[in-house]
């Protein structure tokens, strides 16, 4: 596990017990995505996930206190090691998700690129523990935890 932060980025790394080919799949699957994105205690709603070039991600996180948080994302690349997408609505930020074989495990590289340094600030303190939950979340999909 490891996290930084430039003016603009949150970088979280997490060394995972699967295969990237496994990795991406849990990406991919809409059934296993919502099952762990976002941090400890949220679900998802999923109402269009097309993973593909210009294809269009919309859900609502809908938080253990009950908060609904509606969420956009258009798919920019979604190649077999890495996934990037441009999320559209606020805080607005470009994901890219790095799936790097080493060995028989896979490292996970998720970047959090944010429109502006202000925005970063202000949310960059929610993100790095949230980023470990998710992967937390997602160690238990993958049948790891």
């Amino acid at each position: 596990m490891e996290n930084n932060a430039n003016d603009r980025t949150v970088t979280s790394i997490r060394l995972f017990d699967t295969t990237a080919e496994k990795m991406f799949d849990a990406w991919t699957d809409p059934e296993k995505l919502a099952k762990w994105w976002g941090p400890k205690g949220f679900s998802n709603t999923f109402h269009e996930f097309n993973p593909v070039p210009g294809g269009n991600w919309k859900f609502t996180m809908h938080s253990p206190t009950g908060a609904d948080y509606p969420n956009e994302s258009v798919f920019v690349e979604v190649g077999p090691n890495r996934i990037i997408l441009n999320h559209v609505n606020a805080p607005i930020f470009k994901l890219t998700a790095t799936f790097e074989p080493v060995d028989s495990q896979t490292s996970l590289i998720f970047e959090q690129e944010f429109e502006t340094t202000d925005l970063f600030e202000k949310v960059k303190h929610i993100c790095i523990p949230a980023n470990e939950e998710n992967f937390d979340r997602l160690e238990a999909v993958l049948g790891l935890r």
